[in-house]
């Protein structure tokens, strides 16, 4: 979980829905973070930045 202590406590300023298109969701946070959520082969995968 300490992939995502730069997000813990953050304030969510905005969620974007990718899923028709990607299978992805944006979500991001104040001080310009981004969590990118999508399903690959029917698992999640995640990507911070900045990580």
């Amino acid at each position: 979980m300490a992939k995502f202590d730069g997000i813990r406590g953050q304030e969510l300023l905005e969620v974007e829905d990718k899923s028709e298109k990607e299978n992805e969701i944006t979500l991001i946070f104040k001080d310009n973070r981004y969590l990118f959520i999508k399903l690959e082969n029917g698992k999640m995968v995640t990507t911070s930045i900045p990580e």
